[in-house]
C-alpha cells in the first residue's frame, strides 16, 4: 500500500518541488497562512493517520533571525519537538530537512555528518535546537541537512544575483564563501527515495563539487551571456547582521550508499535551472 504522505512547508522552494514529486500520490500539503507548524492542535490534526511527515517548513530568513531569534527558534525548533512527540505517538516516520548552517565553517575539507556542531549565528542555532529536539523525542526519523539550495519558487543566491545584475553595471561576489548550489529538484528526488526506503538518521546532500560564491556567479553570468562585472571580494566588506560560515562543504558518502543514481556535480543541474528562466 502507498504511504500516506503529509508534507509540511509545501509552498516553499524545495517542499513545492517534492509536492511535484508526488503529485500523483497520497500527498497533503500544508503552509501558511492556512497552516501554522507552530500551532500544536494544527499539527496533531495535519498528522491525524499519515505514515510519513516530511518537514520543509522552516523560518528561513538568516539575516531577521538574528532580531527574531523567539520566532526562528519557535519554528525551527519548538515546532519539531512537537512534531517528533506526535510522530512518536504514532509511529510515523519523519523526514526533516536542516541545513550546513549547524557548523561554524572553520573546517578545512568538507563537513562528514559526525563532526562537532557548532552554529554561528541564531538561524544555525535554531535548526541545530530542531535536530537536537527531533532525536530526542521520536527514533523514527532521518535529518537531511542540505546547502545552498536553489529552484524556481523562492529567493535564492541564484535569482537574486540576476536580478541585481539587471539593476547594476558591477556587481561585488564573495570568494571566500565555499559550498555547492543545490537544486530543490534533485533534492526533492533524494527524499522521494528516503519515503520509499525508510532510511535513518542524520545525512548530508549537496550537489558534487566544490566552489565560491564568485565561481558560481560567474558560471552563471557567463552561461547568461551578462554583461555585467564581477568584483570578487571578502565576506569582512559585508556589513550582514548574521555571521555565515566560510566553509558550506559537505560530504555525502554516506547518502551516496542509498541512492539509486551517482550524485551529479552542481554545474549540469544549474545549467538546467537557467534554461528555465
Amino acid at each position: 500500500m502507498a504511504n500516506k504522505i503529509v508534507l509540511l512547508g509545501g509552498r516553499g522552494m524545495l517542499g513545492s518541488e517534492v509536492y511535484a514529486l508526488f503529485a500523483e500520490g497520497n500527498i497533503t500539503a500544508l503552509d501558511l497562512p492556512q497552516f501554522d507548524i507552530t500551532d500544536k492542535t494544527q499539527l496533531a490534526e495535519a498528522m491525524g493517520d499519515c505514515d510519513v511527515v516530511i518537514n520543509c517548513a522552516a523560518f528561513t530568513d538568516v539575516e531577521k533571525a538574528e532580531s527574531q531569534s523567539a520566532l526562528a527558534h519557535k519554528v525551527n525548533a519548538e515546532a519539531v519537538g512537537n512534531l517528533a512527540q506526535i510522530a512518536n505517538r504514532k509511529n510515523i516516520y519523519v523526514i526533516h530537512i536542516s541545513t550546513d548552517f549547524v557548523f561554524d565553517g572553520k573546517k578545512a575539507g568538507s563537513y562528514a555528518e559526525t563532526d562537532p556542531v557548532n552554529p554561528i549565528n541564531v538561524y544555525g542555532q535554531s535548526k541545530l535546537d530542531g535536530e537536537i529536539l527531533l532525536s530526542q523525542n521520536h527514533n523514527l526519523y532521518s535529518i537531511i541537512r542540505v546547502q545552498w539550495t536553489y529552484g524556481k519558487n523562492g529567493n535564492n543566491f541564484i535569482t537574486k544575483l540576476i536580478s541585481l545584475s539587471k539593476q547594476r553595471n558591477s556587481l561585488k561576489v564573495v570568494n571566500d564563501q565555499f559550498g555547492s548550489p543545490t537544486s530543490t529538484i534533485e533534492a526533492a528526488k533524494v527524499i522521494k527515495e528516503f519515503v520509499s526506503k525508510k532510511s535513518q538518521g542524520i545525512f548530508h546532500y549537496a550537489a558534487a563539487g566544490r566552489a565560491s560564491r564568485y565561481e558560481i556567479a560567474k558560471f552563471v553570468f557567463e552561461k547568461l551571456k551578462m554583461k555585467t562585472e564581477l568584483i570578487p571580494c571578502q565576506t569582512g566588506e559585508f556589513k550582514t547582521a548574521a555571521q555565515r560560515p566560510l566553509n558550506s562543504s559537505f560530504c555525502c558518502d554516506k547518502i551516496q550508499t542509498l541512492l539509486a543514481e551517482p550524485i551529479a556535480g552542481w554545474q549540469k543541474p544549474l545549467e538546467t535551472f537557467l534554461e528555465t528562466l
